[in-house]
Order: C-alpha cells, then structure tokens, then sequence
C-alpha cells in the first residue's frame, strides 16, 4: 500500500504534467511574436521576440527593457539593457498550455502564457503615463 500511495503522489504531481520546451521549440513558438503573461490569474507582463534571440520585455506598468535571451542547460536566461541581474526560467508545456518558472522558484509559482500575437509592443515613454 505504500508504494501505490507513493506512486500516485508521482503520477499526480505537477512536476508529472509538465514537458520542458527544448531551445528550438521555445524559437518556433516566440521568434517575431509577443507572449503575454499572467500571474494567478492577473497580467504580469508581456515579452516581443526578435530573430536573434533579441527580446523587450514590458512590465504591468507599461516601461519596457530590451534584452537577449540564451540557454543553460534546460534554462532560458535573460539578460536586458537596465542592469537587471540575468533571470533564468524553466519553459514548460502543460495541460493548459505553456507557462514558465523562475530558477529556484517554489513549483506553485508560475507565470501562465495566455497569449501569443504578432503586434509590437506599446511601451511607455520616459516622463509619459499610458
């Protein structure tokens, strides 16, 4: 009984219901698209991809950072022009979809990609509110 409660907590972990994004797929799906994010169930943020794993990411207040994006292990790393501490995420498929998670980040704590179009991103200028 024991090793069937220990499967069953296996089979049914979170962990089980997610597939890592390889490099290539993670360029087929982002490259010339802007991804939206969403934090429980509210915008996080949005991210435009460029062919040369050139990024600009816009946060929920509308100011944005242009950065590059590459790959360590089966991380995706990000480093933008602010200065900003490089960022390394795990980019997984799930049930719903794909959604991402912060290296070290408890498995709970994800960013949900709920859509993916090809207008640029409006970012706010300098001085200027949105």
């Amino acid at each position: 009984m024991k090793y069937l409660s220990l499967i069953a907590v296996l089979f049914f972990s979170p962990a089980s219901a997610e597939t890592i994004v390889s490099p290539s797929e993670f360029e087929a799906l982002s490259t010339g698209k802007t991804l939206y994010f969403s934090k429980d169930g509210k915008a996080y943020g949005a991210e435009h991809f460029y062919k040369g794993r050139r990024s600009k990411w816009r946060y929920s207040d509308g100011s944005c950072e242009e950065g590059v994006w590459f790959t360590h292990e089966d991380l995706f790393c990000f480093n933008y022009e602010g200065g900003i501490e490089t960022q390394c995420w795990t980019f997984f498929k799930t049930d719903k979809g794909f959604a991402a998670r912060a290296e070290g980040a408890p498995l709970d704590e994800v960013l949900e990609l709920y859509l993916i179009d090809k207008k640029p991103l409006l970012c706010k200028a300098d001085g200027l509110s949105v």
